[in-house]
């Protein structure tokens, strides 16, 4: 399975950890079986390799452990009026996610966390919500480049 699906697995879990779900192995499982359903007839079903459980567990449990310092960086790079309780929850899924990744994540490339985000955003949210993801994301790496 690519990254990509694990990525969108992971987003929808956070999402429902947000939500009041639990995200445990059930909730896996079901995303899994909706990502099969999005491929092409005839193609074999998606399932998650190893690598894919393990990416998603981290990207949760790296998620919940720096939630406070994610969601402050995402504040101060937002512009305009949005404050955290004003995004909606899709959106901070995948900002968040993004973050972690941009933050946390030396394996993920700054150019691909953002692209990544930006896909899950067209795909899941609506059109300003990905120019405002962008937005904080640009932001955020170039802040993070100065920084090095």
């Amino acid at each position: 399975m690519a990254r990509s699906n694990a990525r969108k697995a992971a987003m929808q879990l956070l999402y429902e950890k947000m939500t009041g779900g639990d995200a445990g192995q059930e909730s896996l499982e079901m995303v899994y079986e909706q990502l099969s359903g999005e491929k092409p007839e005839g193609s074999s079903a998606v399932q998650p390799s190893d690598d894919d459980r393990t990416y998603i567990c981290d990207i949760l449990s790296g998620v919940e452990e720096h939630q406070q310092e994610l969601d402050a960086t995402i504040e101060a790079h937002s512009t305009g009026n949005w404050t955290l309780q004003r995004v909606p929850h899709v959106d901070l899924s995948i900002l968040r996610l993004a973050a972690y990744e941009l933050l946390h994540r030396s394996d993920v490339p700054d150019s691909v966390a953002i692209s990544e985000a930006l896909h899950l955003s067209n795909v899941y949210s609506e059109p300003k919500s990905t120019r405002y993801i962008n937005g904080v994301l640009g932001a955020l790496e170039r802040e993070k480049n100065e920084d090095k």
